[in-house]
């Protein structure tokens, strides 16, 4: 004796009757389980972004405004403020909190150690008898 199974195409009016090896191969007739696999492939995006371009340096602490930072990479990154050496001996204030400049002209300002997204202010303190310089941030993903 055969099994047979009843299959219904959607355009089809009506049923046909086919036997059960003739359906597909190694589908099991009846499985209440299966798998899909999806994949795909996310590039690493990173930015790092100050709210002004250039600001006029005052007497004082100069606020800077908002540095916004994004980045996916799962392993983190980190956030670096580059200089000239006129501001090496300037006073950088992330969140509040005294970042010291290095000499070498960068310094790390943040980090994380996961994909995040986040944002500090920023305040600059010039060095007595400096009237400019040039300052910028970069995000490196680890």
């Amino acid at each position: 004796m055969r099994a047979y199974h009843i299959i219904a195409a959607l355009a089809a009016s009506s049923a046909v009757a086919l036997p059960a090896d003739a359906i597909a191969p190694g589908v099991a007739v009846g499985a209440s389980q299966f798998t899909i696999g999806i994949q795909g492939f996310v590039p690493v995006i990173c930015r790092a972004n100050l709210d002004a371009s250039v600001i006029a340096p005052t007497t004082g602490v100069t606020q800077l405004g908002s540095l916004r930072e994004f980045c996916n990479a799962p392993n983190g990154y980190r956030v670096v403020a580059d200089y000239s050496p006129a501001l090496a001996s300037a006073k950088l204030f992330v969140d509040g909190k005294l970042v010291q400049l290095q000499k070498d002209g960068a310094t790390e300002i943040s980090r994380s150690n996961r994909a995040a997204i986040d944002m500090h202010t920023l305040a600059l303190e010039m060095p007595k008898g400096v009237q400019s310089g040039a300052l910028s941030f970069r995000i490196e993903a680890n």
